[in-house]
């Protein structure tokens, strides 16, 4: 018969004490944060600036420029003919390594390894997710207020909009990566290894998802002018991306800003949730095919770009790939930097050009 022992020890054959909840498993946390985010959202229990509206506009004013303004540039010409050289290039040699890749079978460009399972469920996902809301809204409050306060003049006159939105985008991003890797590494332990940050040769990984990239850049540029074709049946504005519209219009100093969170910043945080966290988990349950292809649908939509889902769901499933062949993100980081810094030397190229 099991007793407790007189010095308070348990007596043998007694279970030991189920070890306490850390704060990040408890219910009523997400509970607690949900709850905050209904009441923010509907309620108003964020203070937001007197002159809100005015606030809104000023955070949502943006020089719009279309497909069409850009044709009809005095420097288009020059553009163009660099076009003319450089995206055939750039469609070449995808088409070339294509061929290259599937002579090979696939075998000496993506030497495929074991995937490690995720130890992670959809539990987390929800968790991960309500905190991704919850940082929504207070990133939204804090550009609501320092547009606002744009107006005192000061520090907060000299920011341009487009500097405060993108930082702002990239602190949410940020503190969403420290909840997963708190997440994953209070009960699991070392969360960066687990998400995928462990590479012995990531030179050689990031050597080949930049291949990936050039390979998969032909049927992300037929996509994109598919959609720009169909666009206006679709009521698809045809509009570049509002984060390159932004960085346009912005001085050399602000646009080495974006252009730094764009190649460094989020390849760095999106491949973490995308990929190490949301991919991974999401394999547990859809398999490989299934995965990859949810996990890049949910990149493409929050990306919020109607014109380019295709393009970006095409990049997704590349990104999901490339983790799921090499276990690794070194791979699918360097394919990200490599499509947004193309994606910002247009921008620098033709998009400055045509805001002057």
């Amino acid at each position: 018969m099991s007793e407790a022992l007189g010095n308070g020890q348990p007596a043998v054959g007694t279970p030991p004490p189920a070890p306490p909840r850390r704060l990040l498993e408890q219910p009523l946390l997400y509970l607690a944060l949900a709850a905050f985010y209904v009441g923010a959202d509907l309620g108003g229990w964020l203070p937001m600036p007197p002159d809100l509206r005015a606030s809104e506009e000023a955070a949502q004013h943006r020089p719009h420029w279309s497909l069409d303004d850009l044709m009809r540039h005095p420097r288009e010409q020059s553009f163009a003919a660099a076009a003319a050289v450089l995206v055939p290039l750039i469609l070449g040699t995808g088409l070339l390594l294509g061929y290259v890749v599937m002579r090979a079978n696939n075998v000496l460009v993506f030497p495929r390894c074991e995937f490690p399972a995720a130890p992670w469920t959809g539990w987390d996902l929800l968790r991960a997710a309500i905190v991704f809301l919850v940082l929504m809204r207070l990133t939204a409050f804090g550009v609501a207020w320092a547009v606002h306060l744009r107006g005192s003049g000061g520090f907060w006159a000299r920011l341009p909009v487009g500097v405060v939105a993108v930082a702002a985008g990239s602190l949410r991003a940020l503190l969403l990566c420290l909840f997963v890797a708190a997440l994953v590494g209070g009960r699991h332990g070392d969360p960066f290894r687990r998400l995928g940050f462990w590479e012995p040769r990531p030179l050689r990984r990031a050597a080949l998802g930049v291949v990936g990239f050039l390979m998969v850049f032909p049927l992300m540029h037929m996509a994109w002018w598919v959609m720009v074709v169909l666009g206006p049946a679709l009521r698809v504005p045809l509009e570049p991306q509002q984060v390159l519209v932004f960085a346009a219009g912005l001085s050399p100093l602000g646009f080495a800003f974006v252009l730094l969170n764009a190649v460094v910043v989020a390849p760095l945080a999106e491949e973490l949730l995308f990929r190490g966290f949301l991919y991974a988990a999401l394999r547990r349950y859809a398999g490989p095919l299934g995965a990859i292809s949810v996990s890049a649908a949910i990149f493409a939509l929050l990306h919020d770009y109607p014109l380019g889902l295709p393009p970006l769901f095409l990049l997704g499933f590349l990104l999901a790939y490339l983790y799921e062949r090499t276990g690794s993100l070194a791979a699918p980081i360097a394919a990200h930097a490599a499509n947004n810094l193309y994606s910002m030397l247009v921008v620098y190229l033709v998009g400055a050009e045509a805001m002057a």
